[in-house]
């Protein structure tokens, strides 16, 4: 249904020639142009144009990227799909308002035919010409319409089950959408939360033994200041006696 509708709606604005062209983009992203040039069997800029002219209407989107190597621009193409049934279900509600219209005339007024030249008038031009076919001049038949009326009444309803299809398949690719917005927004927050945690584990580590070393190097200090001075302290004491003892050898 869809590639009806995509070749419907396509053949138009590129030709027949060049449907080949949507199927290479077909059911693909970012799709290089040199590659879709040298299958379609077209120069680049040939195929730039018809991709351009796909542009125009949105059936594509194009990325553009910077050849590293080359130094220029090259173009990488995208079908949007969900363009593609936008235009497709307004061509229709188009076609359906028409068939409408004509289905209202021809229940309501009478045409008449030419047998000759083929030409159909509705009654009040008929009338003004005396019922007589304006190019040949011979005499028109009143045209009997339940067939055209029953053919009319088809392709309504054909085109209004190919709006309803559209409409499913423009739903499907909303849900889908929205379904991969979500993961996506679940991946974010994981990871930031994870980058959270990961913060907060680097600044309790840091803080505790930055604390304790502290704590034992002033320890550590005062110990040794306290044996420090019990020497000296020791050190004098044997020094005084050490003075006593030659005054009395004296």
């Amino acid at each position: 249904m869809y590639e009806k509708l995509l070749i419907k709606l396509v053949e138009p604005i590129i030709g027949k020639n060049n449907l080949i062209l949507i199927d290479l983009l077909k059911d693909k992203k970012d799709v290089n142009e040199f590659k879709l040039a040298q299958k379609v069997g077209l120069t680049i800029n040939q195929v730039r144009n018809l991709l351009y002219k796909l542009y125009s209407h949105n059936i594509v989107s194009f990325v553009r990227k910077k050849d590293k190597r080359k130094g220029w621009y090259i173009y990488f193409w995208t079908l949007n799909k969900h363009k593609v049934l936008e235009l497709a279900k307004n061509q229709g509600l188009k076609e359906l308002e028409q068939l409408r219209h004509t289905l209202k005339s021809r229940e309501h007024k009478r045409f008449y035919i030419c047998k000759e030249c083929g030409i159909e008038l509705a009654e009040e031009n008929a009338l003004h010409n005396e019922y007589l076919c304006t190019e040949c001049g011979q005499l028109l038949h009143l045209k009997e319409d339940k067939a055209h009326l029953n053919d009319v009444i088809k392709q309504i309803d054909r085109v209004k089950k190919e709006i309803i299809t559209i409409d499913n398949e423009l739903e499907k690719i909303k849900l889908e959408t929205e379904a991969k917005a979500a993961k996506e927004k679940k991946k974010v927050k994981k990871g930031k939360k994870k980058k959270a945690k990961g913060k907060k584990k680097i600044k309790k580590v840091k803080k505790k033994p930055r604390k304790k070393k502290v704590k034992k190097v002033k320890k550590k200090k005062a110990k040794k200041k306290v044996k420090h001075k019990a020497k000296k302290k020791v050190k004098k004491k044997a020094k005084k006696k050490k003075v006593k003892k030659k005054g009395k050898k004296r």
